[in-house]
């Protein structure tokens, strides 16, 4: 399937990325090949949809890579000490939501599945921007008196905030579907 090995190719864009974060830190090649690596998220999926290749292995490969690369970039510019300590710990908050989730996830099993926030994907973009924003080497943006990488730190506050949201979110649906669940 032409969509699983976009998939593929695109999980194996988080080695490279990590080494040049934790040893170089932001610049130009870390963004390049994290935007490389969003971009292929988008086509994969277009790929899959055009090219009737959707499958329970596609989705969760997808679901695998994306979260791969939100882990990687993050512990990347963590280990390289590129952010706030504020900033640090919402990005450490916006990963620990994917376990969380997950866990949530296996509670239910099979028998539920947790949908998606209203917020979800807007959350996803804010972060995707703030992460590729702090990776910029660029000091300012044209028109923006503050600096590229405040301003992604200010979007990774906000994705931690929206996280946090759809994180109770997801926490209300697993205890309204446990508690439909009989009592052993």
């Amino acid at each position: 399937m032409i969509s699983n090995t976009v998939t593929l190719f695109r999980l194996s864009l988080i080695f490279p990325l990590f080494f040049l974060l934790i040893s170089q830190g932001a610049g130009w090649p870390a963004l390049g090949l994290f935007l490389g690596a969003g971009l292929l998220d988008i086509v994969d999926g277009k790929l899959a949809r055009h090219l009737n290749e959707t499958s329970a292995l596609g989705a969760m490969l997808d679901l695998v890579a994306d979260r791969l690369l939100t882990l990687t970039a993050i512990c990347g510019l963590l280990v390289h000490g590129d952010w706030s300590l504020l900033a640090a710990t919402c990005a450490i908050l916006i990963i620990a939501r994917d376990v969380v989730t997950a866990s949530l996830g296996e509670a239910l099993g099979n028998k539920h599945t947790l949908k998606d926030s209203r917020i979800e994907h807007p959350k996803i973009a804010i972060s995707f921007a703030g992460l590729g924003l702090t990776m910029t080497p660029l000091e300012s943006l044209p028109g923006i008196t503050i600096s590229a990488h405040a301003l992604g730190e200010m979007l990774i506050v906000l994705a931690a905030i929206l996280t946090l949201i759809t994180l109770v979110d997801y926490f209300c649906q697993t205890i309204t579907a446990l508690r439909k669940e009989p009592m052993l």
